[in-house]
């Protein structure tokens, strides 16, 4: 088959490797790859490595594929996916033996390996999905009304469900249309993290840079969007106002957010999200920011007393569980989250370092490399 492998970060190259198309032995699936999506990690990588990527590797989690032999149980042999079928996958490996998995925390597994960074991922023709991801259930089967883009866009959702899962209890049926929510951040998942916070019914801010994801916040349903940068200002187009500390304070009658997504790797938004965090908020830490970003210089202190006084709480979120991608998959075929919004670019396989690329830019939203 033909793959995207990964060697050293600035070289990957699309060749073809010889990979049996066969049922695993040991219990895993295969999957005919028909999309896979770009993520800002499969960026970071690309470019840095990363410590849980040992090359050569094949990248790409996002991923849509097609059943290629029917998946049955073990002991009545009854067909649980059919084959042809399009499945989204939950690219978590969890070892099923610690306490994190006796609990179904998958993502927080001990020994967690994942797909794309442990094990070959869906920048290929196929993709082999271990046993242990068919045993959590792991395979999630795509309604017919999404595309194959759409459904590759169905693990970050997840993963943003997973964050909400953290933070949505502040949004009680009492303080719908009261909650404040800041997004920093005006990417892919920054846009997905506002379709779900209007689904809860909450006042939404996005503070973003880019001129055009700005303004597709703002048709998105974005209550307000503001630049993160004074300077960017005469890029708005009158779609945006202000500074970001004072315009989210008078958006908020002085008081702030109740809660703040950190959707960016830059670390200078967590020093944002604490300028304008209300008291008895929530501080949510989605991205992760890159080590080199993250020494002494760079770090951001947090005054003890400040969290004491005002009961602020800080919070991260990592991937998802399969319960999170069987949920992604119901909003999306309901249309209460439109994924469709957040897929710009496509591309061949043969073109993965233009989509990098274009990630890296920022250029549109989501890229995604298509079987064509």
């Amino acid at each position: 088959m033909n793959a995207a492998v990964f060697y050293s970060p600035n070289n990957l190259s699309v060749q073809e490797i010889q990979f049996p198309i066969n049922q695993d032995e040991k219990g895993g699936v295969m999957l005919k790859v028909n999309a896979c999506a770009v993520c800002g990690y499969d960026v970071r990588v690309f470019r840095n490595g990363h410590s849980k990527v040992t090359p050569p590797i094949i990248l790409g989690h996002e991923l849509c594929g097609e059943i290629l032999k029917a998946i049955t149980t073990t002991t009545s042999n009854d067909i649980i996916i059919k084959e042809g079928s399009r499945v989204a996958v939950c690219p978590v490996i969890p070892c099923l033996n610690c306490r994190y998995c006796y609990n179904k925390q998958y993502n927080l597994c001990i020994n967690l390996k994942e797909i794309g960074s442990t094990v070959n991922g869906g920048f290929a023709e196929y993709v082999k999905i271990p046993k242990n991801i068919v045993q959590i259930g792991g395979l999630v089967s795509v309604p017919d009304n999404l595309s194959n883009e759409e459904a590759a866009l169905l693990e970050p959702l997840a993963c943003c469900l997973n964050a909400f899962s953290h933070i949505g209890q502040i949004i009680t049926e009492e303080e719908r249309g009261r909650s404040s929510v800041v997004i920093i951040g005006d990417g892919p998942i920054g846009l997905l993290h506002l379709q779900l916070s209007k689904l809860y019914g909450a006042k939404t801010i996005v503070v973003g840079k880019i001129s055009t994801r700005i303004q597709k916040a703002k048709s998105m349903g974005a209550d307000e969007v503001i630049f993160a940068d004074d300077n960017h200002q005469s890029r708005c187009k009158g779609t945006c106002k202000g500074t970001s500390v004072d315009k989210v304070l008078e958006f908020t009658d002085g008081i702030g957010a109740n809660i703040v997504i950190v959707a960016t790797s830059n670390p200078a938004a967590l020093d944002l999200a604490m300028k304008i965090a209300a008291k008895n908020s929530i501080i949510n830490i989605f991205a992760g920011i890159p080590k080199e970003n993250n020494n002494n210089n760079n770090a951001v202190p947090i005054d003890p007393n400040w969290l004491h006084y005002n009961q602020i709480s800080i919070t991260g979120s990592f991937s998802s569980t399969p319960s999170m991608l069987h949920e992604a998959a119901r909003l999306a075929s309901t249309k209460e989250v439109d994924l469709s919004k957040i897929v710009t670019h496509r591309y061949s396989l043969s073109s993965i370092e233009e989509a990098i690329l274009a990630t890296e830019k920022y250029y549109g939203l989501r890229a995604v490399i298509n079987r064509f």
